[in-house]
C-alpha cells in the first residue's frame, strides 16, 4: 500500500507540474509572439522616420544618406530596400551606389530565412515620397529561443523537483496511514482467531483514529459480550446442579431398591421437578426479554391501564399474605409493548409480594414527570444494602434477604432488559423508612 500512495503522489505532482508547465508555455508563446509583433511595428516606425528626416533635409532622395534606417532595420534582423516615388532603388548611401534591393544584411541570413515584405509608405509633408520595404526574419529571435529554452528547462527540472518531493510526502504520509492500518488488520485478525482482548489502538488522528476507536468499541463489546455469555452459562449450570442431583440421587435409591417409592419421596421428586421446570422457564423469559426489541409490537397505550392490569392480577397473592396493595395512578401515554409492559409491571409487583412481610404495604405509582412516564413500586420489606445495589439486576443474582424464597433472581434482569428494549431505563433505590423503591421510566409519547 505504501509504494501505491506513493506513486499516486507522484503521479499527482506531475499531473500538475505538467498542466502548470502547459499554461506557462501557452501563455509564453503567445506573449512572445505578441511582443515579436510589436518590435516589428516599433522597428518599422522608427525606419519611417528616420528616411522621412532624411529626406526632408536633403529635400530629395539623390543626395540623401539613408545608412541611419539601414542601421535600424539591421539592428532588428531585417533587410530594408528605399523605393523613390517612382518605384526606384534608393541608393545605400551617399555616394555609394544602388544595393538592388539589399541592405546590411547579415551573410547567415538568406533569402528563405526572412518574412514576406512589409511596404510603408514615407511621408513628408502630407506627400508620400517614398517606400520603406522591410522584411523581417521567420521565427523567433536569439533571445526569444531563449526565454523558450530556459522555460523548458524550468518546467523539466520543476517536476522532477516536484517528483521527488511528492515521493518523499508519499512516503511519510503511506507509512502514517499504514501503521494504524496494519494495527488494524491484525488486531481484527486476532479478534477473529478468538482473542478477545485484541485492541487497535486509537492514537492516530482524524478519521483513522475514529475507525480505531470504533474498532476498540465493538471489540470491547465483543469480549463483555462472551463473558456475559459464559456467566450465563455457567449461572444456569449452577442453578440447574442442585436440583439434578438431588433428582438423580432419589431415582438412584428407588432403582436400586434402597428406599421404597413413598408419597413423600415422590412429592419430592414433582417439586425438584417443578423447581427445574422454573429454572428453565425463567431462562426462557430472559432470553425473550434480551431479544424483545426486536419483535416488540409497538402501540399506543395508558401505562396507568398496563399497572392497573398488573395489580388486579397479583392482588389476590397480596391478599393472602396480609399485605396493602395500594394504587396511585395518573393517566400517562406511552408507546410499547402491552404484553412486555405488564410483564415489567408483574415482575416489580410480585417481586414486591415475595419480600413484603404480613401487614406490610406496597404502592404502585404511575404519574408524568417532564417527558418521561414513571412506574414507581416501593415496598415495606427488607430491602437491600448499598454493597448489594450494582447487582440487584444482574441475572441469577439473589441477595441475602432473598434465602429462602422462591424464584432464580432472573426477574428484575428481565425488567431490566424490557425497560431498555422500550428506549427507557429502572433505578432501585432504598427507602429511608425501610423497603424498596423502583422506578421504570419511559419515555412519553
Amino acid at each position: 500500500m505504501s509504494s501505491r500512495l506513493t506513486a499516486a503522489f507522484v503521479a499527482v505532482a506531475l499531473m500538475a507540474v505538467a498542466v502548470l508547465g502547459g499554461l506557462i508555455w501557452a501563455t509564453t508563446q503567445s506573449e512572445v509572439a505578441r511582443l515579436a509583433d510589436a518590435r516589428e511595428a516599433a522597428t518599422t516606425q522608427d525606419v519611417v522616420a528616420t528616411l522621412a528626416d532624411a529626406y526632408a533635409e536633403a529635400s530629395s532622395w539623390q543626395p540623401t544618406d539613408t545608412r541611419a534606417a539601414h542601421v535600424l532595420a539591421a539592428s532588428a534582423g531585417a533587410t530594408l530596400v528605399v523605393l523613390d516615388e517612382n518605384g526606384e532603388a534608393v541608393p545605400f548611401g551617399r555616394g555609394m551606389g544602388a544595393t538592388g534591393g539589399g541592405s546590411m544584411m547579415s551573410g547567415r541570413i538568406t533569402e528563405a530565412d526572412l518574412g514576406p515584405a512589409q511596404e510603408t509608405p514615407v511621408i513628408v509633408d502630407g506627400r508620400q515620397v517614398g517606400t520603406a520595404v522591410l522584411r523581417f526574419p521567420l521565427g523567433a529571435s536569439a533571445a526569444e529561443e531563449q526565454i523558450r529554452s530556459a522555460l523548458g528547462s524550468t518546467v523539466l527540472w520543476g517536476g522532477l523537483l516536484a517528483a521527488g518531493l511528492a515521493a518523499v510526502a508519499g512516503l511519510l504520509v503511506a507509512r502514517r496511514i499504514a501503521r494504524p492500518l496494519h494495527r488494524l488488520t491484525d488486531a481484527a485478525g486476532a479478534l477473529a482467531a478468538g482473542d478477545r482482548s485484541a485492541r487497535a489502538g486509537s492514537n492516530e488522528p482524524a478519521e483513522l483514529g475514529k475507525l480505531a476507536s470504533a474498532f476498540d468499541r465493538m471489540a470491547a463489546t465483543i469480549e463483555t459480550e462472551d463473558k456475559l455469555r459464559r456467566a450465563f452459562a455457567a449461572d444456569v449450570a449452577h442453578e440447574l446442579r442442585t436440583p439434578l442431583t438431588i433428582v438423580q440421587g432419589e431415582l438412584e435409591t428407588l432403582v436400586d431398591g434402597i428406599e421404597p417409592p413413598t408419597p413423600e419421596r415422590l412429592a419430592s421428586l414433582h417439586e425438584e421437578t417443578l423447581r427445574l421446570a422454573r429454572i428453565v422457564a425463567d431462562v426462557e423469559t430472559l432470553a425473550a426479554a434480551e431479544a424483545a426489541q426486536f419483535r416488540l409490537e409497538h402501540e399506543p397505550l395508558d401505562l396507568a391501564d398496563v399497572a392497573q392490569e398488573a395489580i388486579a392480577a397479583l392482588r389476590g397473592a397480596a391478599d393472602t399474605g396480609g399485605i396493602r396493595l395500594l394504587a396511585h395512578l395518573q393517566s400517562a401515554a406511552v408507546v410499547g409493548d402491552r404484553a412486555r409492559l405488564g410483564q415489567i409491571a408483574r415482575n416489580l409487583i410480585g417481586n414486591a409480594v415475595k419480600f413484603t412481610p404480613a401487614a406490610g404495604q406496597i404502592d404502585v405509582t404511575v404519574k408524568r414527570q417532564g417527558g418521561d412516564a414513571l412506574l414507581i413500586v416501593e415496598d415495606t420489606g427488607p430491602g437491600f444494602s448499598d454493597d448489594e445495589a450494582p447487582y440487584l439486576f444482574e441475572r441469577f443474582w439473589r441477595g441475602r434477604s432473598a434465602e429462602g424464597a422462591d424464584g432464580s433472581g432472573v426477574g428484575l434482569a428481565v425488567v431490566a432488559e424490557l425497560a431498555r428494549a422500550h428506549g427507557g431505563s429502572v433505578q432501585a433505590t432504598s427507602r429511608p423508612e425501610g423497603g424498596a423503591r423502583f422506578t421504570v421510566s419511559l419515555p412519553r409519547s
